[in-house]
C-alpha cells in the first residue's frame, strides 16, 4: 500500500511539473507579442502594444490614433497565476469596467487559445503567430444564440 501511495504521489508531482513547464513554455512563447502590432479594420487602423512587465506578466493595450489623440479601448494582461496562464481584459464601456479573465486551454503550433465559457461574448480569445512579423488574433463564441467570430490580422509595426 505504501508503494502504491508513493507511486500516486510521484505521478501527481510529475503531472504538476509537466503542466507547470508547459505553462512556463507558453508564457515564454507569448513574449513574442512584445512590441506594436497594426491592422486595418473597416477603414480604421488599430494597434495592439504589448510590454513585458515581469517574468509572470505581459501588459497590452488596443488603441486607435485620432488626430493627435490615442484612444485606448481595451487594456489586457497575460498573467501566470499559480502556474496557469490567463488573458485578462478590461474593455471600455463593457462589463461595468471590470476585468474579465480567460484561461489558457490550448497551446500548440504557435496558437494560444484562452477560454471563459461563462462570459457573454466572446468565450474564446486566440493568438496565432503565423510568421515573425505576422499575427492572427480572433475572438469567438455564441452571441445571441449564434456562433460569431471576429478575425484580426496584424503585422508587426515596431
Amino acid at each position: 500500500m505504501t508503494k502504491f501511495l508513493f507511486f500516486v504521489f510521484a505521478l501527481n508531482l510529475m503531472i504538476i511539473s509537466i503542466s507547470s513547464g508547459q505553462q512556463n513554455n507558453s508564457f515564454d512563447q507569448l513574449q513574442q507579442l512584445g512590441g506594436v502590432w497594426k491592422t486595418e479594420i473597416k477603414g480604421k487602423t488599430i494597434y495592439e502594444r504589448w510590454t513585458k512587465i515581469s517574468d509572470n506578466e505581459l501588459s497590452g493595450k488596443s488603441y486607435m490614433l485620432k488626430n493627435n489623440d490615442t484612444i485606448v479601448f481595451e487594456a489586457t494582461r497575460i498573467v501566470n497565476i499559480n502556474n496557469e496562464l490567463y488573458y485578462i481584459a478590461r474593455v471600455r464601456n463593457q462589463n461595468q469596467g471590470q476585468e474579465v479573465s480567460f484561461k489558457l486551454v490550448s497551446s500548440s503550433n504557435k496558437t494560444f487559445v484562452f477560454e471563459n465559457p461563462d462570459h457573454d461574448f466572446p468565450q474564446r480569445v486566440a493568438y496565432q503567430f503565423t510568421a515573425t512579423d505576422s499575427l492572427h488574433a480572433w475572438i469567438d463564441g455564441n452571441q445571441a444564440g449564434k456562433f460569431s467570430k471576429e478575425d484580426y490580422y496584424y503585422k508587426r509595426d515596431q
